[in-house]
């Protein structure tokens, strides 16, 4: 699982031109001095030839470059590190939006709560509000005798998703269940029940304890490379005779990869959550950085501690994002551990009923949650790596370039045409190649020191 941090901000490289002008005035400066003084040392009886020019023009001129290829040597060294840096610390952030955008979809879901309805009231589009104390907290029991009370509730649970756990998309299906204050033998009180709707899971797991949304971590890590449909169930109920001030709910959601759109239905993507935070205020800027979603409309909240709770808002206030926050508790009673996926059932059916992106929050134990919702595709934005500069040893190898000529050249300037036909081509060569060769592969070499420093200095990445 990838850890949610990234590299502070750096500082950009001075990416100021090539000083070309300066160059160009300063060998200019450099072969006038030059023309100057051998014009005046020019033997007189002598007429000027093409060695005037080349001792006077040529050879300064190409001593001029390669002293300022080597001082851009230097100059592209400072830089290269700190675009090393920078593309480092991009890398980092587009791996980390790469992996937050992972997800699976939510093909269906159904919430069964004491009240119809519900997410329309609390986005305010139907009815009233609903506020504890005022809220009803139990779910009305139907008499039937045939059937275990796990049972009734499972029928009335999952018959909403009867059409979609039998499409032909869904063959088969894993199912995790966790009821409160039950045990394994709830397990075999859903397959009865999936037998009583005609349908048939490969393999009902029971949870010992509410899941959080590392499940979803999990479920994502295992939907990425083949078919995945798994079946999450949560009952949240009281004992009948029991006293609750918190809400009864129970949840059912689909979630797969391999999604089968009916005529008129918009996808919900659940993209991959971040799970179990514990340094809210440093955590919190990381995952807005790189967050799947844009602008999310609604936060839904539940469980969150004080310490929590409000750095979680001034995070958000700072950011300018999700205006509209509903708070679970406020509506529903005490915090439960089912209202995290009641939360999640709800911003479901806020995406249904195109209320834009969800982000909800919950947590259990000082443990913060976050996932977020979309009924988008959305494209992670990644940064470009690539910027188009010369690196060391790309002036290394023109300042080579420069002295080979100048190796090479220089001596024929200054000697008479008896010596220039006794120098051999060999030897020609060497200084040709020679000088090209060394100064390319000590900018190599600099270029790769500075490179491994850069990575050392970001901590090896």
């Amino acid at each position: 699982m990838m850890k949610w941090w990234l590299f502070n901000e750096q500082d950009e490289p001075n990416r100021s031109d090539f000083p070309a002008l300066q160059v160009v005035i300063f060998t200019l400066i450099v072969v006038i001095i030059c023309v100057v003084i051998r014009a005046l040392t020019w033997p007189g009886d002598k007429h000027v030839d093409s060695t005037f020019f080349s001792q006077s023009i040529a050879l300064p001129a190409t001593i001029c470059l390669a002293l300022g290829s080597f001082c851009m040597t230097a100059i592209s060294s400072n830089r290269h590190y700190d675009e090393c840096r920078l593309e480092i610390a991009k890398k980092r952030k587009n791996e980390l939006k790469i992996y937050a955008n992972h997800n699976v979809i939510i093909a269906g879901w159904s919430a069964l709560t004491p009240m119809e309805e519900l997410a329309l009231s609390m986005l305010k589009l139907e009815g009233e509000f609903p506020l504890a104390p005022k809220t009803p907290l139990k779910i009305p029991r139907q008499e039937d005798f045939e059937f275990t009370a796990n049972e009734q509730l499972f029928y009335r649970l999952l018959t909403p998703l009867l059409e979609k756990l039998k499409a032909s998309n869904y063959p088969s299906f894993e199912t995790a269940l966790w009821v409160r204050g039950g045990d394994a033998s709830c397990a075999e009180d859903l397959r009865r029940t999936f037998e009583r709707l005609g349908l048939e899971s490969d393999r009902i797991e029971y949870l010992p304890e509410c899941p959080d949304y590392s499940l979803i971590n999990d479920w994502i890590d295992k939907a990425r490379g083949y078919v995945f449909n798994r079946l999450l169930v949560i009952v949240d109920m009281h004992d009948e005779e029991g006293d609750s001030k918190s809400m009864e709910n129970a949840s059912a959601l689909l979630l797969t990869n391999n999604h089968g759109k009916m005529e008129g239905e918009k996808p919900v993507y659940l993209y991959r959550p971040i799970t179990r935070i514990t340094d809210l205020e440093i955590t919190l800027p990381v995952y807005l950085q790189v967050k799947p979603v844009s602008a999310p409309k609604t936060l839904w909240y539940t469980g969150l501690s004080k310490v929590e709770k409000y750095p979680l808002m001034q995070g958000l206030d700072e950011a300018k994002l999700v205006a509209n926050r509903l708070e679970l508790e406020t509506s529903f009673g005490d915090t439960s551990a089912g209202y995290r996926w009641l939360a999640l059932a709800l911003a479901a059916d806020a995406v249904k009923y195109a209320q834009g992106d969800q982000l909800i929050a919950a947590s259990d134990s000082n443990r913060l949650d976050i996932i977020p919702l979309s009924s988008r595709l959305t494209d992670p934005s990644l940064e470009s790596l690539f910027v188009d500069y010369a690196q060391p040893w790309h002036w290394s190898g023109l300042m080579g370039m420069f002295i080979a000529f100048a190796l090479v050249y220089g001596p024929t300037a200054f000697t008479d045409a008896a010596a220039k036909s006794d120098e051999s081509g060999e030897m020609a060569l060497f200084f040709l190649i020679t000088p090209i060769v060394v100064f390319l592969g000590l900018g190599i070499a600099l270029t790769r020191y500075i490179s491994t420093k850069a990575s050392e200095h970001m901590g090896g990445y």
